[in-house]
């Protein structure tokens, strides 16, 4: 691994004065230069620091998912590689067969941009860990111990996604400021045992009340029982996940609130995600949330959040999307024309990643009148209409009505459903009015409280307290006017049904589905085993029962969307291992290089010394 320095640039100031006659020496001379010893020596300083690894949180969130060579929604991979979708987009530069594409040489400014910005968070925070103690100017130690704890969460934020993604890993635990070339691979169990132990600290300092985009207490308790959920704590998580409960002046939306709350056709679920009422201060469900709005200092994108081009079908797609007459039903051309609405409402999709039968039907089989399922909230397929018009070789016949999947030749990118209120983002859309919206500023939740519930009812679970953990689902569901569960029925899989109707693009996937796998076999549970764990464990079987595309190998234009139980855990970058020349970065089982390994358990020892 690459290890970059950490480098600031020196500003050379010069402030030059004339006199009224005589000869004038232009030559810059420096009065300051910027650098990290006379930055970073109060709060003020470390601030910016703080500023670069929060913003670090939207990069996931927001941009393009794939544009000319770069991937700005990397979170695209931990819904693709799920049991709820899949790749959308039929380019060979879009992994669907994980075999042939995926591999330590995959141009990593494609794909897997985890690895990247995961690190870079890390020695953002780290500069934070390292130079917040031997800051001189801080104004009192609970101003010092509150940066310091900032930089944890964050730090254990990025290795709690990366572990669960790429495994054992290096530790990386203070600044680097020089060339490094001797890391080695670190426990994925000694690294979460590290963040624990930081985050423990952090709750304690963290400020109770923060402004939205900034890190407070409960923020950092709902990390911390995540954490505690993947060592297998349980009864901790359980006692965290409390905390934020019931310690911090939150709750569950269950009323209308906001920008529209006097709209009657609307609900409280699609209150909950207007842009403009997810950072209100009456909103007391969120936990953290990422600010992306137009003109805010900040963000992570230029152009908004690109959801109506990376969530919705390619509907205007009108050589795919026939009419039944033979002609063409669809297209996004602009123009003031009966129809043209229908472009405004939806974008320009390109599909980047298009559900599954489990998220699009499966998961809705027994839910009722629930209001995540309703017409504000999901935008059902039927709903796309034949928009061209006939003086642009549409069909009079059927312009308006419904299209027929019969006639569309392309049902697996250009028709599909998904949920309106996380993708149709208007606000401040850099493309609309007579151009192709994409999908316009919101703000993002990175913990929501209804998670929070969920992570509680699993923990509850695992200890054998159903009562507790279906109480706990029930309370998502009495809020979404969904059917109660029985006291004491809840299972496992009814938990992660629940967190992928509520929490579909808001919590990371792929993550959770491999702690749960990790946790089975630690615990030796349905045969599972940490000694085969790259060769049989839950998180691949069960994609291949809830994932229909993987399951069958459904063949998409040049490829077959194909998984093997060791794309569990994703390679590591081969410029990775081999610029690291002085140790030894493990690579994981099924990929080339791995049978060069270390055991880790050496690598630990030699780490430790």
């Amino acid at each position: 691994m690459k290890t970059k320095k950490y480098i600031v640039k020196g500003i050379a100031v010069c402030l030059m004065a004339a006199g009224l006659s005589g000869c004038v020496d232009l030559t810059p001379q420096p009065m300051s230069f910027l650098t990290p010893e006379n930055t970073f020596v109060d709060r003020d300083g470390l601030e910016t620091m703080l500023r670069l690894c929060r913003k670090q949180l939207n990069f996931e969130w927001f941009g393009d998912a794939f544009n000319s060579g770069n991937c700005e929604t990397f979170a695209v991979y931990e819904y693709a590689w799920s049991d709820l979708a899949v790749m959308g987009g039929p380019e060979t530069k879009e992994i669907h067969n994980m075999v042939t594409q995926l591999t330590p040489t995959t141009n990593m400014y494609l794909h897997l941009r985890y690895w990247v910005f995961g690190w870079n968070g890390i020695k953002y925070a780290n500069t934070i860990i390292t130079r917040t103690p031997e800051a001189s100017g801080m104004a009192s130690e609970e101003d010092r111990n509150a940066v310091l704890a900032e930089g944890y969460f964050h730090r254990a934020y990025w290795y709690y996604l990366l572990t669960h993604q790429f495994g054992d890993i290096p530790w990386i635990g203070e600044e680097i400021t020089g060339p490094k070339l001797d890391f080695n691979t670190t426990s994925r169990w000694t690294i979460l045992e590290n963040i624990k132990k930081d985050m423990e600290y952090a709750v304690q300092w963290l400020p109770e009340s923060v402004e939205p985009g900034y890190v407070g207490r409960a923020a950092g308790e709902h990390l911390l029982s995540k954490i505690y959920l993947a060592l297998g704590e349980f009864k901790n998580a359980e006692e965290a996940a409390s905390r934020v409960i019931n310690n911090y002046g939150l709750h569950l939306m269950t009323e209308r609130f906001g920008v529209n709350a006097d709209d009657a056709s609307l609900d409280v679920y699609n209150d909950l995600f207007d842009p403009d009422n997810i950072s209100r201060t009456d909103n007391k469900e969120w936990i953290m949330v990422g600010q992306e709005r137009y003109g805010l200092e900040g963000c992570s994108s230029p152009s908004g959040s690109k959801r109506k081009r990376n969530f919705v079908p390619q509907w205007h797609a009108g050589s795919k999307v026939k009419t039944p007459d033979g002609k063409q039903g669809t297209t996004d051309a602009s123009g003031i024309y009966d129809g043209y609405e229908q472009l405004e409402e939806l974008g320009r999709g390109l599909a980047k990643i298009r559900p599954t039968n489990y998220a699009q039907y499966e998961l809705w089989g027994n839910c009722g009148e629930d209001l995540r399922h309703n017409d504000n909230n999901w935008f059902d397929k039927s709903r796309i209409v034949y928009n061209r018009p006939a003086s642009s070789g549409g069909s009079a016949e059927w312009f308006g009505k419904p299209v027929d999947p019969a006639y569309c030749t392309d049902t697996m990118r250009c028709y599909f459903s998904f949920p309106i209120v996380k993708v149709l983002i208007d606000n401040d859309d850099p493309n609309a009015g007579g151009k192709v919206p994409v999908g316009g500023y919101t703000d993002q939740y990175i913990f929501r409280l209804a998670e929070t519930y969920l992570n509680r009812a699993e923990a509850r679970w695992w200890q054998g307290d159903l009562d507790g953990a279906t109480e706990d689902v029930n309370v998502i569901r009495r809020r979404a006017h969904a059917p109660e569960l029985p006291a004491g029925s809840v299972t496992l899989e009814q938990i992660l049904d629940e967190r992928a109707r509520e929490l579909f693009i808001e919590d990371h996937r792929k993550t959770e589905l491999t702690r749960i796998a990790y946790l089975k076999a630690k615990q030796g549970i349905d045969g599972y085993s940490l000694d085969n764990f790259s060769e049989k464990n839950w998180y691949y079987d069960r994609i291949m029962e809830k994932n229909n595309f993987f399951r069958e190998q459904y063949f998409y234009d040049t490829n077959a969307f194909v998984m093997e139980p060791y794309h569990v855990l994703w390679p590591v970058p081969q410029n990775a291992i081999e610029s690291n020349t002085q140790g030894r970065i493990n690579q994981n089982y099924g990929y080339d290089g791995y049978e060069d390994n270390i055991p880790v358990e050496e690598l630990d020892k030699k780490s430790a010394q």
